[in-house]
């Protein structure tokens, strides 16, 4: 599973791209959505480089662990 979905929105008029990141982490997560997918894209990575430098290596691994549904180590 990745960190992060985006998805075209087309539900919504008119419609949009939103991402936001889905790892098990406390806190608020980042989310955001744009018109279109390249700035939806380049949001998303700025917003995950920021999380991933206010989060431990620990934090992350035992973030990935837990959704891990296969229970692989």
């Amino acid at each position: 599973m990745l960190p992060f979905c985006v998805r075209y929105a087309a539900e919504r008029i008119p419609g949009i791209w939103l991402w936001n990141v889905v790892v098990h982490l406390t806190g608020g997560l980042p989310m955001g959505s744009a018109r279109d997918l390249n700035t939806a894209k380049a949001e998303f990575k700025a917003a995950w480089a920021a999380l991933k430098a206010r989060t431990t290596p620990e934090q992350l691994a035992a973030a990935y662990k837990a959704m891990n549904v296969r229970d692989d180590d």
